[in-house]
């Protein structure tokens, strides 16, 4: 092989390298921003939009902490319990009834995650004083559409 071709080859490897890694580059830049985009979290809405006091948000952050660690929980049981649902789709053996009765245990599991998720923000909503009521109120409609919005897809 001489050294012309040699160094088109060499040319060409370090071209792809470089076309990689500028690709690479604008990938995480991208998905830097779209973290930043997301917002403020709820917490720094109370404070903000709502008005929470420093002892209203000590009150409020061991609820959210307990909160989250429970709902973290709930959601990996719902996770394992569809991942097993739809696993049976590939024994055809499983009767219909079966499979009607693991779907209505995915139902009421989350039922349960949503009567949790209510009676949480009741709670949040008892540490309001009478005039942060209407604005705690107007916060919510947007966290439930951001909560109930299916993932975005990058």
């Amino acid at each position: 092989m001489n050294t012309i071709s040699r160094n088109r080859i060499l040319v060409t490897i370090i071209g792809i390298l470089l076309i990689t890694n500028l690709a690479v580059v604008i990938f995480f830049f991208n998905h830097k921003c779209a973290e930043v985009r997301r917002g403020p979290g709820f917490t720094e809405r109370l404070k903000k939009e709502v008005g929470f006091t420093p002892e209203q948000l000590k009150v409020f952050e061991p609820k959210k902490k307990l909160f989250w660690g429970k709902m973290r929980q709930r959601f990996e049981e719902m996770k394992k319990s569809k991942e097993s649902f739809y696993h049976q789709m590939y024994d055809p053996s499983i009767p219909d009834s079966v499979i009607q009765l693991k779907a209505a245990v995915i139902g009421n599991e989350q039922k349960e995650i949503d009567l949790q998720v209510i009676r949480h923000f009741k709670e949040v909503r008892m540490l309001c004083a009478p005039d942060q009521l209407s604005r705690f109120d107007s916060l919510l409609p947007m966290i439930i559409q951001r909560m109930t919005a299916p993932p975005e897809r990058k």
